[in-house]
Order: structure tokens, then C-alpha cells, then sequence
């Protein structure tokens, strides 16, 4: 049951770090010059349903300040419900000391691991399926 409790709430948390990074993203002008995009959410749903340019890294390093930004803001045990659901928290538990006392002055999560996960299984999957009709021109689906 508590496991339940804590993916719902990292589902719920994800999801509205999600919804406001997609809002940060359409608030930027597109980098990408192709004629149909209009902003840099268009630019990454266009990169993961196509082709990564040459400048992936500069949206991924951008969508991950912006996640880590967003998870900071949370309460330590929303930060914990949502690293429990990352399936690479085992790995990365193998190389933690995780004593209660390491635990309460040294978090063992690190942020950019969950903003990752969140980014991979939240974020990305969006821009995979997301269609408006400039994406629908640009990558020919009319």
C-alpha cells in the first residue's frame, strides 16, 4: 500500500513538472530553422519523433536545469516517492552508504538522476507523441 501511495505521488508530481516544462519550453522562440516550428517544445517533439541535431545537447541541458530547478522546490519526501518509481535506484543504492544517520544529513538521491528519469519517462515520451499541426506538416503525416 505504501508503495502505491508513493507512485501515485511521484505519477502526480511528475506529470505537473512535465506540464510546466512543456509551458517553459513554448514560451522560447524555435532554434530550428525549418519554417513550421514555433517554439522550442516544437524544436524537441520534432528532434525525438525525427532526428536529433547537432544542438540536442543544448535542449536536453536546458530541460534538465529546468527539472532539477522544479524538484528542488519539492518537499524531501515527494523528491523520495518519485526516485522509488526510477528503476535505477537500485544501482545507484549498491553504491550508497544508507545508515540513518548518513540519511538524514546526506540525502542519497541525487537530483539529476531523478530530474532524468522524470525527463525520460515523462518528458520525452510527451514529445515522442505530441502532434499539433506544424509537427504533422513538418514530419509529413498529411
Amino acid at each position: 500500500m505504501a508503495f502505491d501511495i508513493a507512485a501515485a505521488l511521484s505519477k502526480s508530481r511528475s506529470k505537473r513538472i512535465t506540464k510546466q516544462t512543456i509551458r517553459y519550453l513554448q514560451s522560447f522562440d524555435t532554434a530550428l530553422d525549418m519554417g513550421y516550428l514555433r517554439n522550442l517544445w516544437d524544436d524537441v517533439c520534432y528532434q525525438r519523433q525525427k532526428e536529433q541535431a547537432f544542438s540536442w545537447s543544448y535542449y536536453d541541458d536546458m530541460i534538465l536545469q529546468f527539472v532539477s530547478s522544479k524538484l528542488e522546490k519539492l518537499n524531501q519526501h515527494e523528491i523520495y516517492a518519485i526516485w522509488l518509481q526510477d528503476p535505477d535506484l537500485y544501482y545507484q543504492l549498491d553504491n550508497t552508504d544508507v545508515s540513518e544517520e548518513y540519511i538524514d544529513k546526506n540525502p542519497p538521491y541525487c537530483i539529476d538522476d531523478i530530474s532524468r528519469y522524470i525527463m525520460n519517462e515523462y518528458i520525452y515520451k510527451e514529445a515522442e507523441s505530441w502532434r499539433n499541426d506544424r509537427l504533422r506538416q513538418l514530419l509529413g503525416y498529411f
